[in-house]
């Protein structure tokens, strides 16, 4: 494994530290603390596994509120690859009133990745005590999809990557909740 495939988990946020994240955010919202266009790029980038340059091409048609999906368009070398990801139950509603504002074929989030990235520094200094990363979320969430489903191309998918060798670093974190589930397996006497 080469050192840029290799996560460094110290900077990757718990799923509780996401959880809290989004969840101080919603209430901050509602109290008029936090804007909902702030809200939603935050909420967007803990839960969706979105790249911070894939959020800042996202159209209000490549979001669809029947399905609870967004589509995500990807530019790669060989041209573009297009996946979709699930919007949250949790932040639905807020997405749903954010993305409103805006026609099909406008960018709902007009701003610079440095913009973004400041957001995420403000929002995660202020509620975690220390800054993430944009991207520390997106592991986080591949991290979670793993621990939760168990599912390795489901993940892929999600995220976006096209070789599932990518993916396999996150299962080195991901082992952590099934270590009582092999450990009930490897006993004698069962």
């Amino acid at each position: 494994m080469s050192e840029k495939q290799r996560l460094n988990l110290k900077d990757v946020p718990s799923w509780n530290e996401v959880e809290k994240v989004v969840t101080t955010m919603l209430k901050r919202h509602k109290q008029g603390e936090v804007s909902l266009r702030d809200l939603c790029i935050e909420g967007l980038l803990a839960t969706t596994g979105i790249r911070t340059s894939e959020l800042l091409l996202l159209k209000a048609s490549d979001f669809d509120f029947d399905t609870n999906l967004i589509t995500i368009t990807q530019l790669k070398k060989k041209g573009e690859f297009v996946r979709q990801t699930v919007i949250s139950q949790d932040l639905l509603p807020y997405v749903k009133d954010y993305v409103k504002l805006f026609k099909d074929d406008e960018l709902v989030f007009r701003m610079t990745r440095r913009q973004v990235l400041n957001i995420t520094h403000k929002y995660t200094g202020e509620i975690l005590g220390r800054r993430i990363r944009n991207h520390a979320f997106r592991h986080a969430y591949a991290i979670r999809i793993l621990e939760k489903t168990r599912d390795i191309e489901l993940c892929r998918r999600l995220i976006g990557h096209s070789r599932l060798e990518t993916v396999k670093i996150y299962l080195d974190f991901a082992i952590g909740d099934r270590v009582k589930e092999v450990s009930d397996a490897i006993k004698f006497g069962r």
